[in-house]
C-alpha cells in the first residue's frame, strides 16, 4: 500500500530538510518533494514518503491541521494507482492459458 502523503498549505519558503524534520516526529521520512515553480519557490504543498504504511497513517492523524511556520498543514493520504495491462491484440488467449 501506498506510504506517501500529500501536504497543502505549506509555505513558499519551505525546504525539503525542514518538512523532513516536522514529519520525522510520526516516523521515518525516506523522501520530500516539494514542487517548485521556474523562480525556485514552492507551490505551497509537497510529497512526503513515509518509511511504512503505518507511519504515514500516523503522520495523516498526528500532523495534520498542525501548525508548521504559521501556517496549518491540511495533510492526506495518496491513493495507490494500480497499473492496468493493456488487453492487446491476443488477450482473449490468456483465458485458455491460464
Amino acid at each position: 500500500m501506498s506510504t506517501r502523503i500529500l501536504v497543502g498549505n505549506v509555505p513558499v519558503d519551505a525546504t525539503e530538510e525542514e518538512l523532513k524534520e516536522f514529519f520525522s516526529a510520526a516516523g521515518q521520512v525516506r523522501k520530500v518533494i516539494v514542487p517548485r515553480n521556474d523562480r525556485g519557490k514552492g507551490k505551497g504543498f509537497a510529497s512526503i514518503v513515509m518509511a511504512t504504511r503505518q507511519e504515514a497513517i500516523s503522520a495523516e492523524s498526528t500532523l495534520a491541521n498542525s501548525e508548521f511556520r504559521g501556517r496549518k498543514l491540511s495533510i492526506s493520504l495518496m491513493q495507490e494507482q494500480i497499473k492496468k495491462e493493456s488487453p492487446g491484440l491476443f488477450s482473449f488467449l490468456r483465458r485458455f492459458t491460464t
